[in-house]
């Protein structure tokens, strides 16, 4: 893998970590939080590992546990903009290094 994608899953995971510390300190114990932190830290090891279809299904798994945080209300749609559009340039990154396999 190239060094940009690695970076760029080295940032995700310490996105996903300060969503995860945030969550915790102000999210009245969203219970999904230590999922998302498994989502992120193990995107970053398998992009490093050369395994894209693997990091590719934990950012869709994030993604999807960002909306239900959003949906349950422990944060509002205006805090996830960033963080989702990270999942939707980092997943279109990654399916395109699998040439359009993944979703």
């Amino acid at each position: 893998m190239d060094k940009s994608l690695k970076e760029k899953g080295l940032d995700f995971s310490m996105r996903i970590g300060e969503l995860v510390r945030y969550l915790r300190e102000n999210g009245q114990g969203f219970p999904l939080c230590d999922r998302l932190l498994v989502c992120g830290v193990n995107t970053g090891m398998f992009i490093r590992r050369g395994n894209p279809k693997e990091a590719a299904e934990l950012v869709e798994e994030a993604d999807y546990i960002i909306e239900v945080a959003v949906v349950a209300g422990y944060l509002t749609q205006r805090q996830d903009i960033h963080i989702r559009a990270d999942c939707e340039s980092l997943l279109k990154t990654l399916n395109e290094k699998l040439g359009g396999q993944t979703k």
